[in-house]
């Protein structure tokens, strides 16, 4: 096992600001890291990883979560990068998981049930290819006339239904006792899918939330992860929610960082509430605020705080985002 002093060396050297500093080194089981925009959260999930390899976690018992695969290349290598300075071997990373929620959803699911490893994944644009290429098999077209007879707003409504649905964890009985046509509509989406094979993001997760709940192989799965990080935290939707519960509730540690000032995804499922009641969720939680932002100039991050302060007024976590004082170019 390397020497837990080459990464605390290294912390130190690197110039992390104390905030980070404390969010990296901190051992508590539920995390809540508020990161103003700028202030460095991807370098601080990295240096987290690479110390919590230094204390000789096993890689492949860390998940790190991350909203894009670009994000997630960005992550690796930075932990790449400290691995090699505290002399571990960056090869390590290939044991661990760094990526999306939903390409680690799709690996679970793979490995727990054979049948998955047939379906062919559909991302966002792909489902609503695969609505339009079945629109007249589904009942779409009935719906057509509570969005003014548009094709595309139709299938949007019918997407964004479909995925609150999945989200939720809802019965379509009771939505089609409530809309019988959308009901049906759902119904038909629900079959089609499973006849042609396919699974789209939205499923994917709700699949795995609903497996974990019971014995089997999923559940030992999610278990197996001892540590798990989460970026963007405030764009989580309750599915997602739901699995980051679980892996704390089967005893693994959560680091969530993200930034209720920066949630811009409640349109498709992010519910900005997992982050402003985090702390009310879990016991023992332990905050960390990165506030200084050293990508934008003081004026900026001065008028930017003021208009999310007006918008989002009293539930907003509290936060003081600063510039940094010497403005120093630094990697984030």
């Amino acid at each position: 096992m390397p020497d837990l002093n080459s990464i605390e060396i290294l912390i130190r050297d690197e110039g992390l600001t104390r905030e980070q500093a404390q969010a990296v080194v901190d051992n508590g089981q539920a995390i809540l890291c508020i990161a103003c925009a700028g202030s460095g959260k991807s370098q601080t999930l990295a240096y987290r990883i690479a110390r919590l390899m230094s204390q000789g976690v096993p890689a492949r018992s860390i998940v790190a979560i991350t909203f894009t695969e670009k994000a997630a290349d960005s992550i690796k290598r930075r932990v790449a990068s400290v691995l090699i300075r505290t002399g571990q071997s960056p090869n390590l990373i290939g044991q661990m998981f760094i990526g999306t929620i939903h390409a680690f959803c799709q690996n679970v699911l793979a490995d727990s049930d054979a049948v998955f490893r047939q379906y062919d994944v559909l991302d966002a644009n792909r489902f609503m290819l695969y609505l339009m290429s079945r629109y007249p098999h589904l009942g779409i077209a009935e719906l057509k006339g509570r969005y003014k007879d548009k094709y595309f707003d139709t299938l949007e409504q019918v997407r964004n239904a479909w995925s609150i649905l999945r989200d939720e964890g809802l019965d379509i009985d009771d939505v089609t006792a409530r809309d019988e046509q959308l009901g049906t509509t759902l119904a038909a989406i629900r079959d089609g899918l499973v006849q042609d094979q396919f699974i789209d993001f939205a499923s994917m997760v709700r699949e795995v939330a609903d497996r974990v709940q019971v014995a089997g192989r999923v559940r030992e799965r999610i278990g197996a992860v001892r540590h798990l990080l989460v970026d963007e935290y405030q764009d989580v939707s309750g599915a997602q929610e739901e699995l980051i519960a679980a892996v704390h509730s089967l005893g693994g540690s959560i680091f969530v960082v993200g930034d209720d000032d920066q949630s811009i995804y409640g349109w498709r499922g992010a519910y900005v509430a997992n982050i402003l009641e985090f702390e009310q969720r879990y016991a023992d939680v332990h905050r960390h605020v990165l506030a200084t932002n050293f990508r934008s100039t003081r004026a900026i991050v001065d008028v930017s705080n003021a208009f999310a302060a007006s918008q989002l007024g009293p539930q907003r976590l509290p936060k003081t985002p600063r510039a940094n004082a010497d403005a120093t170019p630094r990697q984030l």
